[in-house]
């Protein structure tokens, strides 16, 4: 059975397995799963990414452009955007802090001028949101409220990729925020980055 695939030969030795267990054995020690190979992460193309960044601008969604901004400006985790203070974002240093990211463990993500630019509009339409919609205290410090004046979710950021997609004419199940910290990462490697650097960046 060497010519299968990984996934052929897992599928076989469970089959062989469940049936040994059955007779009241197991299968030999000394047998072992082939690893499954890994695909390489999706990222998405030159063109996609100009594509995304235009439709993004141009939005009706009020925070479209900070989110999809900061996604590929510093390669943050859904989790970790939609938990950002206003605190924790220095804009003189074009830094921001992440509280207990994976692992719980804070660290420091950096951005650029478009990050700038891209807070400083939405903090006009954040302004009109609070006046409209008075937040909670559990929401006012967040750096990114939805139209109702409460944190952002991941769920509602999913929502966005969807609609992102459609607008960038990118297929759906090609874009998310996972799929744009791929394209971070790529862009830092390509920048002349280390594995290394990257590797403690995220």
């Amino acid at each position: 059975i060497s010519n299968l695939a990984s996934a052929t030969i897992n599928a076989r030795l469970a089959s062989v397995g469940h049936l040994l267990n059955w007779l009241g054995h197991r299968v030999p020690d000394w047998v072992t799963r082939p690893q499954k190979g890994r695909s390489l992460p999706k990222t998405l193309t030159y063109r996609e990414m100009e594509r995304l960044k235009e439709a993004a601008a141009n939005s009706e969604n009020p925070f479209a452009n900070l989110v999809i901004t900061l996604f590929l400006d510093t390669g943050i985790r859904v989790s970790e955007l939609c938990a950002l203070d206003r605190a924790s974002v220095d804009i003189d240093d074009l830094s921001a802090t992440v509280r207990e990211g994976k692992g719980g463990k804070d660290r420091l993500v950096l951005f650029t001028n478009a990050t700038v630019r891209a807070i400083e509009a939405y903090n006009q339409i954040r302004a009109m949101i609070i006046q409209k919609h008075t937040p909670v205290d559990e929401h006012r410090d967040a750096l990114i409220l939805n139209r109702m004046g409460r944190r952002l979710t991941p769920r509602a950021v999913q929502k966005l990729m969807d609609t992102m997609a459609d607008e960038a004419d990118i297929p759906r199940s090609k874009l998310s925020p996972h799929t744009l910290r791929h394209n971070f990462a790529t862009d830092m490697l390509n920048a002349g980055a280390d594995l290394k650097t990257l590797q403690e960046l995220f």
